[in-house]
């Protein structure tokens, strides 16, 4: 799915009073796919500004799109948001947070600032739902209020690219617990609650979840291996390691692991193996996480 470009606007006569929102959904090639133009009640600029992004957010994945570009002539919501300044007002934290969990369910997804003059449309969407067409368009007022310049982590600009982690064996058949290593690409990411998928690009070794405390375990797995798939069977395959793509096909290519409050939702005794079965070499897995 092509990436979609939205233009945003939240409006407010009287900053607090009679509030609305405008959505402009576009394609890559520009052509419009949806409009909004809502009343939200009475409330504040600020959170008239919030609910457009949220309600965006939405709107633009119930149309199927996984990467978007998000423009709003918000200054302060776009700071707070790319991480830029911090949010101290506790009636915008809740937005705030939901535009986050939004963001971070896109392939790819950021929030840019550009001019009023730019944001025409949105603009006049807003302002219209906010108050009857014959009223004339107060200008609106500044989002002067809870700046603060203190830096925080950024938590836009995620894009859920697939992280290559480099693996080394020392043995024909060998386990190697990689666990640690996803983790912190789980924490690079900083996806607090998804899923993490990794995957095994080489067809003579396989990826697999089993116990990491007692070593035994993977002696045994690895053993038995040997004894249901010898590497001196009839095999027809001419480059010798026959044994080692059986073995990975039974063992599998990928894992999937749910991700809670940023961590590896994994039992107590479980890790995550890469298994090789025709080292010793230099391998890579790809993990992503979303």
């Amino acid at each position: 799915m092509k990436q979609a470009i939205i233009s945003i606007d939240g409006a407010s006569k009287g900053n607090p009073g009679p509030s609305g929102i405008g959505i402009v959904i576009r394609d890559s090639s520009g052509m419009v796919l949806k409009e909004v133009s809502e009343y939200i009640g009475e409330t504040t600029n600020n959170v008239a500004e919030y609910t457009a992004l949220i309600r965006a957010l939405s709107e633009t994945m119930d149309l199927g799109f996984t990467r978007a570009e998000i423009q709003s002539d918000s200054e302060l919501m776009v700071k707070q948001i790319n991480g830029q300044y911090r949010v101290k007002n506790e009636g915008i934290m809740p937005l705030y947070e939901e535009a986050v969990d939004l963001i971070r369910r896109f392939n790819y997804c950021s929030l840019v600032y550009i001019s009023r003059e730019r944001n025409k449309l949105a603009d006049k969407l807003a302002s219209d739902a906010a108050s009857p067409k014959d009223k004339p368009k107060p200008e609106p007022e500044p989002d002067i209020m809870e700046i603060q310049e203190e830096p925080v982590i950024p938590v836009v600009q995620i894009d859920n690219k697939a992280h290559r982690i480099n693996v080394h064996t020392s043995s024909r058949c060998q386990f190697v617990n990689i666990t640690a290593d996803i983790q912190k690409v789980v924490e690079s990411s900083q996806v607090v609650d998804g899923i993490c998928t990794v995957f095994v690009p080489h067809t003579t070794a396989g990826i697999t979840i089993n116990e990491n405390a007692d070593p035994d375990v993977v002696t045994d797995i690895l053993s038995t291996l040997k004894g249901m798939i010898p590497a001196d069977g009839p095999y027809r395959h001419s480059e010798g390691n026959s044994d080692a793509h059986l073995k990975a096909s039974l063992m599998g290519f990928s894992v999937t692991v749910f991700v809670e409050n940023g961590t590896l939702l994994l039992g107590t005794w479980q890790g995550i193996f890469f298994c090789e079965f025709d080292g010793p070499r230099n391998r890579h897995v790809f993990v992503k996480v979303i």
